[in-house]
């Protein structure tokens, strides 16, 4: 059976958790290493609805100025393609709603939820299309082939000027995150580690030693 060649991309990836016969359950993801950049959208926004350049940049970081504000104040955002909100978690298990404490408190992230006309938009692009099935080499075959991983490796270094992280080696070396982290890690350690690791704002990126 021929291969389908339209439709949206997806990636097919076991899970930890098994059926009753004790095979892993699979979960799917859109294709990786797919993805357009702010300087992208407004050269397209500039040719199709005339949008001078820099004007979506200086919006987003109007927006990451001042949502934020709002959001420690306990607001919601509301905008056209969805609600943001902050996200909280506690920090231990607590039974009782009265020995919650504000200590106990912390942030866990960002919520968002995306606007049903927004879904929508997105469901009608994808149409009568539908999906496409990308096949990728099988991780734990990946993992064994160290020349082809040493090679990926090279690759995503000199795409990001001198370091790599999870998510470029994962592209270049077509491994789930969960696997490019686990070897760049483990590059990391050894009498002879061949990377270091460290942590810039919120991201690891790794180095060569």
């Amino acid at each position: 059976m021929p291969r389908k060649k339209y439709g949206m991309p997806f990636e097919a990836h076991p899970t930890p958790k098994k059926n009753a016969n004790g095979e892993p359950l699979i979960y799917v993801t859109p294709q990786s290493g797919l993805k357009r950049t702010l300087k992208e959208l407004e050269t397209y926004f500039g040719d199709k609805y005339s949008i001078r350049r820099g004007e979506m940049t200086r919006v987003f970081e109007a927006f990451m100025d001042a949502a934020p504000i709002w959001m420690a104040e306990g607001y919601r955002i509301e905008t056209p393609i969805g609600t943001f909100s902050a996200k909280l978690e506690l920090k231990r298990d607590i039974t009782n709603p009265d020995d919650v404490k504000h200590n106990d408190v912390e942030l866990k992230g960002i919520d968002y939820r995306p606007a049903k006309q927004f879904e929508k938009e997105l469901n009608i692009e994808i149409g009568s299309d539908g999906f496409r099935y990308v096949r990728k080499p099988i991780s734990s075959r990946i993992m064994k082939n160290i020349r082809y991983l040493e090679e990926a490796l090279q690759k995503s270094i000199r795409a990001n000027n001198g370091y790599t992280t999870v998510a470029s080696f994962a592209q270049y070396s077509h491994l789930t995150e969960h696997s490019a982290r686990k070897q760049l890690n483990l590059w990391c350690t050894g009498e002879n580690p061949k990377l270091h690791m460290s942590r810039v704002s919120h991201a690891h990126i790794y180095t060569e030693i």
